[in-house]
């Protein structure tokens, strides 16, 4: 087992101290391979399988997909809109939905190939008509190849170490994993089935081939 004191990395180690951290060791770790873990992730296989999947051997790269319940919606009521002036609620709010679209298209001026499609809003001009996805990534368990992602892991340090700018955005380091990747041009990949809650320990799970492979508080 190997320790680092993040204070040999940096001047100021409370500028860390979040989901921030997550990148920090990502960059920072001797590791070529890594797999990172909330504290509170539960993992229900051998993680050392998803080091031998295909699509991960391909990328460098196994993310897992949030909760499909995460939607703006309401966004074309104008009651609705009205009342957010009142009270902010980010999933039916304009605003805030304009706000992301203006830092997405800053760092991605035009969208790429591999920019997720359920996010494809991002680039309309017009208010989406039916609800369309507000979270696409879960960060608890994330894997990464180094020397496959070497420029994405730039990236996604970056977008961490302005944290206080980038989580006004995004729910905390979520997002900033794929989003690294499409900066760098670097193909990635997604488990394909969402999150989703289950009945029998009442926690957010993730399936790896048909099985659940982590769990977490919801």
């Amino acid at each position: 087992m190997f320790f680092k004191n993040v204070n040999d990395f940096c001047n100021n180690s409370n500028h860390w101290k979040g989901f921030q951290v997550k990148a920090f060791i990502l960059n920072f770790s001797s590791f070529k391979e890594l797999i990172l873990c909330d504290a509170d992730v539960i993992i229900h296989q051998n993680p050392e399988i998803l080091f031998n999947d295909n699509n991960y051997l391909e990328t460098g790269t196994y993310f897992f997909k949030d909760l499909d319940l995460w939607q703006f919606s309401k966004l074309n009521n104008k009651l609705e809109q009205l009342k957010q002036k009142l009270i902010f609620r980010k999933f039916h709010n304009l605003t805030f939905l304009k706000k992301r679209k203006e830092w997405i298209k800053n760092i991605l001026p035009e969208k790429k190939q591999n920019f997720l499609l359920e996010w494809d809003y991002i680039y309309l001009d017009e208010i989406p008509q039916k609800p369309v996805k507000e979270a696409l990534q879960e960060s608890g368990v994330v894997l990464m190849n180094k020397e496959k992602q070497k420029d994405s892991i730039q990236n996604i340090y970056n977008l961490n170490d302005s944290h206080k700018e980038t989580y006004q955005y995004v729910c905390g380091d979520k997002e900033t994993f794929w989003i690294g990747c499409i900066m760098a041009n670097q193909p990635y990949y997604f488990n394909p089935s969402p999150g989703y809650f289950s009945k029998l320990n009442n926690k957010l799970s993730h399936n790896y081939n048909g099985e659940v492979f982590f769990s977490q508080k919801g």
